[in-house]
This record gives C-alpha cells, sequence and structure tokens, in this order.
C-alpha cells in the first residue's frame, strides 16, 4: 500500500478572461486561464505546492529519500528541476531525484514511478508537476493555456494520510496526434480522430488495468483540450472535478493540481478516478480519500481559484516570455 501523505497546488494569482483574447483574434472565450507573474518560473511555483504538501504531511523534509518532477514547458535542455525542488526543500543530500517530460503524461509518469519506489525501498517520496504553457498571439490554443504546479508526498504508511493511492493501471499505445517543439504552440492534428482513437481507447484499457470496476464518485483528467479531457473520463461514470475553466490546461500540472483539488472538496471514504492523457497513451489512478483530508493546513486551490487579479492582452504575452537565466558565476 502506498498513501498519499500530503498534497498541495499552485495557481498564480494572475489571470487572463478568455474573452479578451477573442476580442483580439475574434470568436468566443468562456472562462479565463492563469498567467504566471514576471518574477515566477518552473522551479518557484513547483517550490510552492511541495511546500504545502509537506507541510499537510508527517514527512519531515530531510527523511524524503526522492523528488521526482514532470514539465513539457522547462525550457532548458540541461538544468533540470527536481534537484532545485530537492535543494529549495531542505533535503539530504542523497535523495534520488528524477525529471521526465516530453508527454503530457509525464505527471503520471513520474507519479507512478513514486508509487514503484516508495513500494521498494519503504522510504517517502514527493513528486511535483509544473508548467507555463506558451502561446501564440493568435494561435489556436492560446486562451486555454494555464499555468499551475501540483505536488504529492507518498510514504509506505502514515497514521494520518489525506488519501490512499489504491491502483495505477497504464495504455501505452504510441498514438501521436499533438506534438509541440520547445517554446512553440501546439500542432495539435484532428482533434475529433484523437478523441475517437487516441483518448477512449487508451482512457478506457487505462481505467481497466487499474481495476476501476468499482463505482468511482469523483473524476480527474488531464488531457490538452476540454473535450478530450471529457472523453477521457468516459470509461467511468463520475462527477468531473477540474480547473480548466479556472486555469486553463497547465500541460503536466493539470493531473496533480486536480488531484489535489479533488482531494480537498471530496468527503472522507470518497474515490477519485483520475486519467493523464498524452503523447503515447494513457495512465489511471485510483484514490481514496481519507479523513485528515478533512483538516488541511494552508490555501486550498479552490480558496486560490478565488484570489485573482485580471491582467491584460499584452501582459498576458509578456509574462509567458522566456526569462533570462545568468546561472551563478564561478567564485
Amino acid at each position: 500500500m502506498v498513501v498519499i501523505d500530503g498534497a498541495g497546488g499552485y495557481v498564480p494569482l494572475y489571470r487572463i478572461d478568455r474573452s479578451d483574447v477573442a476580442d483580439q483574434h475574434g470568436g468566443r472565450g468562456r472562462g479565463e486561464s492563469a498567467v504566471p507573474a514576471r518574477d515566477e518560473n518552473h522551479v518557484t511555483m513547483a517550490s510552492e505546492a511541495v511546500s504545502t504538501a509537506l507541510g499537510r504531511s508527517t514527512t519531515a523534509a530531510e527523511d524524503v529519500a526522492a523528488v521526482f518532477t514532470a514539465s513539457i514547458s522547462d525550457q532548458f535542455a540541461e538544468h533540470g528541476i527536481a534537484a532545485q525542488l530537492a535543494y529549495r526543500a531542505g533535503t539530504s543530500t542523497d535523495v534520488r531525484t528524477g525529471d521526465f517530460q516530453a508527454s503530457g503524461r509525464a505527471a503520471a509518469d513520474a507519479l507512478a514511478t513514486a508509487r514503484e519506489y516508495v513500494r521498494a525501498t519503504d522510504e517517502p517520496a514527493v513528486v511535483a508537476a509544473v508548467d507555463v504553457m506558451p502561446v501564440e498571439s493568435g494561435g489556436d490554443d492560446e486562451s486555454t493555456m494555464g499555468t499551475g504546479a501540483g505536488a504529492l508526498v507518498l510514504r509506505p504508511d502514515s497514521d494520518t494520510p489525506v488519501a490512499t493511492l489504491e491502483s495505477v493501471g497504464q495504455a501505452t499505445t504510441g498514438f501521436l496526434e499533438r506534438h509541440r517543439e520547445h517554446g512553440e504552440s501546439a500542432t495539435a492534428g484532428d482533434a475529433r480522430f484523437e478523441r475517437r482513437h487516441g483518448v477512449a481507447p487508451a482512457a478506457s484499457t487505462a481505467f481497466d488495468r487499474a481495476d476501476a470496476g468499482g463505482e468511482l464518485e469523483y473524476g480527474v483528467a488531464s488531457a490538452p483540450g476540454f473535450r478530450l479531457a471529457r472523453t477521457a473520463l468516459e470509461p467511468i461514470d463520475a462527477e468531473r472535478v477540474s480547473t480548466f475553466n479556472q486555469v486553463g490546461y497547465a500541460g503536466t500540472a493539470t493531473l496533480l493540481l486536480d488531484l489535489c483539488h479533488a482531494i480537498e472538496s471530496a468527503d472522507p471514504g470518497a474515490t477519485i478516478g483520475a486519467v493523464a492523457y498524452g503523447q503515447g497513451g494513457a495512465d489511471a489512478f485510483v484514490v481514496s480519500v481519507d479523513d485528515a483530508a478533512d483538516d488541511l493546513d494552508g490555501l486550498t486551490v479552490a480558496e486560490q481559484l478565488e484570489a485573482k487579479e485580471y491582467v491584460s492582452y499584452a501582459k498576458h504575452l509578456e509574462y509567458r516570455e522566456r526569462y533570462d537565466y545568468e546561472g551563478v558565476p564561478n567564485a
């Protein structure tokens, strides 16, 4: 058994109203998407989520044996996020780290790997996902690309877990309809074809392999679009918990952010089916909510969704620009 000892999400304060994007380029815009502040980046946002997750857990930072991260928008070919998070969190220097990339399902890969690490070593692990999704002015997906972070603390057991990770299933298909180059917006392909031949069979198989035959009360889905995510949840009859209308698609962060949101929102004893669809297939998880989720410290995801300030269309573009990294000069 592997329990979720702590969970935390981070949503930036700034939002762009999607109708403002539509006013620039035509069309309609419903909802809003999260925009990072100029001084926010992958490490700072993921650190906020990790800090909340550790603060809600019984796990001390120095006892964390592994930190795994996921991102599909990190600008660096060589740099990494996991080691930076581990250092900022105060873990010991013998901590195992790993960075997962290249697919929207990378957060699921990181979570499944963390679960196996905990089962194999009986040591706690932290998993985090963070993205600042790039946009192109006038691009098809500009209004719905978001920003955020989520984190979980896993351990073999706990007297006061917030949830239990019951089972995992995956369906690796090699299906690829959407692709994106570094710093560019995505080339999505035929969305209807992808829903029918990519999402539906992969998500259904993943849920079957996660032994999700029982009744699941809530569903969480990570996919690069509202309809794709809705299709991914069709195999289970569950109430959807989503930040899409307030945050947008936050890349790999969507899975952990929405799962944290569901854990915070559900009553103890509730069950959650979570699925991540991305390049290459889908992964599904079954999670049961425990009593400790009813009394959590720190800001909830729902509270962060309510606390917001709107930015102009120009700021929405400016704040997503790549930041200059100067590194640490040699002494």
